[in-house]
């Protein structure tokens, strides 16, 4: 996995990996796994697949509504 995060980072900053592993700091790991996130939530939403934690839809909504509604 750490190789694998080592290319990433070589790959964005145009680097070889050596330099990358002699340059790169904690930031530079945690701006690479935010955007890989960022990036992935992108194609995620592109592919119609809903991302795990998103918002309900309005008919969601209203089904959540209408159930508490009842059991008053």
């Amino acid at each position: 996995m750490m190789l694998l995060t080592l290319d990433n980072l070589a790959f964005r900053y145009h680097c070889l990996p050596s330099e990358a592993l002699s340059r790169a700091n904690t930031l530079d790991l945690y701006v690479l796994d935010v955007s890989a996130k960022w990036a992935r939530h992108r194609q995620d939403v592109a592919e119609g697949r809903t991302p795990d934690g998103a918002l309900p839809n309005v008919e969601q909504m209203k089904a959540m509504i209408a159930s508490v509604r009842s059991e008053q």
